[in-house]
């Protein structure tokens, strides 16, 4: 039999095989989850123009749960659910960006995706801004670790759809060359595909809704006092695994990205912002939706600072005279507006709507959208100018970040500032930029007087060195750390288990956590068997006084030495 016939036997029996390897319960829960979300059709794409490369996918009906296509997502398609999620937006047309623009965008894109791992979500189509993501791939430096693309797209509107009607096997897709209105080639760098199916042809839009939904679910509610306080405490506790994302996944910090963009977009932003509490960021200088939030976003704080001065607290305004004041910014605003509005709504793109999809004139406000997002949510909205003219390309992963913490700062009215400072604190880590806790959010000393042991511990299990710095730089005290022996046991638990290793007592057990873990980390910085006689005090008091003077200087920095090879500012920078 020929390799071709027999790759192909392969292939279409890959489901008889799996089932031989994969445990039954495995392979049954996979077609249980098939089975609540109404799958119509799944399986793997190898492209014609990436043949090292395959492309799982599924293929459900616009009303699938979202709760099942989230399960899915986490136990199925990725070992594990993401520290963040970044949603792109924007024009579906081609699109050219300036070279200099362009690289900025996908050099910034690919450093916020690796250095947090995280999930980026666009409409998976070989067009448009959708094209320019999948092509930064081509520019990841480690193969290894492919960047998670996920396209989530209407199945009418995707060329050579029918080729796809598969259950289980891979599909040869051919590069369409087809012009055929109201379809489009799917983009090969994608690593996941999600077809929205409602029975339309040649409609785009109709995966909106539920893409939204999806998001919505992934986020959980992050950006609200209950959600984000709760996802902490769960994330920073050591259950066991190296990651901060336990196996049943919290919220999801979710990030939506904007690139141009025509009236769709402006739906889409609007039901992120204001109705799911997702921040948004804005490319300003790509056109269209995006410029119209730019300009409204800066007259609206402009007008803003006459209304409500700095040194005149809102309260002690008559709220009859501010409401006249907010209406008159209103009516001002939108008539500053007028161009970009006219360059929305005389947008040949329809609506995505059922019910207004087929008529000629569309009659939304769209103003109306824009300024709801600006007057209810201004913590949520962020806006990085693209200008040719700028001498410094923009740090597109930093304003990302910025963005993530912006909308925590405005989140929760009854938390503290240092209750914000550790729920940041704790996203800074979990993305791995110790640039972004040193530079923007822990700026000051006084930033520090805060509980940060768990924080410190999860710093010490993913090895992240330059954390661990940052934290021993403002006197982190190691020696209230081994007072904690409970904790600290189960810290030694989980690196044992790593390595197979076996515990003798609860000395021995501390004594080599810190030779095996924290020394490597810090070097020869802190005297261990002082901090743990303080365990033996109870046995022995008269002991006390003496201990204390030791104690008083085994943690002091005039000991500190950094590891061979440590930058004390941390291993990423951002100006």
């Amino acid at each position: 039999m020929a390799s071709g016939q027999t790759s192909s036997l392969l292939i279409d029996n890959v489901q008889k095989i799996l089932s031989v390897y994969v445990p039954n319960y495995n392979h049954d829960t996979l077609n249980k989850l098939l089975t609540l979300m109404g799958v119509k059709s799944h399986g793997t794409i190898t492209f014609s123009d990436n043949k090292s490369h395959q492309a799982d996918f599924i293929r459900i009906p616009n009303d699938a749960p979202v709760m099942h296509v989230q399960e899915f997502l986490n136990r199925h398609w990725f070992d594990e659910p993401p520290s963040l999620v970044i949603s792109i937006t924007g024009g579906a047309k081609e699109y050219n960006m300036k070279p200099r623009l362009l690289r900025a965008f996908r050099r910034g894109l690919l450093k916020v995706a690796r250095t947090t791992g995280a999930w980026i979500i666009t409409g998976g189509m070989n067009t448009g801004i959708m094209k320019l993501v999948g092509e930064i791939v081509q520019i990841n430096p480690d193969r290894f670790r492919p960047i998670p693309l996920i396209g989530i797209a209407t199945w009418g509107c995707v060329s050579g759809r029918q080729d796809l009607d598969v259950h289980g096997s891979n599909v040869q897709y051919a590069k369409s060359r087809s012009n055929t209105k109201g379809e489009a080639p799917l983009e090969p760098n994608h690593t996941k595909f999600i077809f929205v199916d409602d029975g339309s042809e040649k409609k785009y839009g109709r995966e909106i809704a539920f893409r939204a939904k999806l998001e919505q679910a992934i986020s959980g509610g992050f950006f609200s006092s209950k959600a984000t306080t709760n996802s902490l405490n769960q994330y920073a506790s050591l259950c066991g695994t190296s990651s901060l994302r336990p196996e049943n996944s919290g919220p999801v910090p979710v990030v939506l990205l904007v690139v141009e963009g025509g009236p769709n977009t402006v739906r889409t932003v609007k039901e992120a912002v204001v109705e799911n509490n997702i921040p948004a960021v804005f490319l300003e200088g790509t056109g269209r939706c995006c410029d119209l939030f730019a300009k409204a976003f800066r007259l609206y704080n402009e007008y803003r600072t006459k209304i409500e001065p700095d040194d005149e607290a809102p309260s002690n305004i008559d709220p009859n005279i501010l409401t006249k004041r907010y209406d008159e910014l209103k009516i001002r605003l939108r008539e500053e507006l007028k161009e970009e509005l006219g360059a929305i709504s005389n947008s040949n793109e329809r609506p995505s709507t059922a019910d207004i999809g087929t008529r000629s004139i569309d009659r939304t406000d769209y103003f109306e959208l824009v300024y709801e997002c600006i007057h209810t949510r201004r913590n949520f909205l962020n806006v990085i100018s693209l200008s040719s003219r700028q001498s410094v390309e923009p740090d597109i992963d930093l304003v990302i970040l910025q963005a993530l913490l912006n909308a925590t700062s405005g989140i929760g009215g009854c938390k503290t500032n240092m209750q914000r400072k550790r729920e940041q604190l704790h996203l800074a880590l979990e993305w791995n930029r110790v640039d972004i806790a040193r530079n923007y959010i822990m700026r000051n000393e006084a930033d520090w007087n805060i509980d940060l042991n768990d924080l410190f511990l999860l710093a010490l299990v993913r090895n992240q060195t330059a954390f661990v710095e940052l934290f021993l730089e403002h006197d982190f005290s190691l020696t209230d750390l081994f007072r904690d022996v409970d904790k600290l046991l189960t810290l030694y638990n989980y690196e044992k288990k790593e390595t197979g290793g076996l515990i003798q007592s609860s000395h021995d057990a501390l004594r080599t956590l810190y030779k095996e873990r924290i020394q490597p980390l810090i070097g020869d910085f802190f005297e261990v068997d002082t901090a743990l006689a303080q365990k033996d005090l109870t046995l022995n008091p008269e002991s006390k006084n003496e201990i204390d003077d030791e104690i008083s200087g085994c943690c002091g920095r005039r000991r500190y030495h950094s590891p061979p090879g440590i930058n004390h500012r941390g291993s990423v920078h951002s100006e």
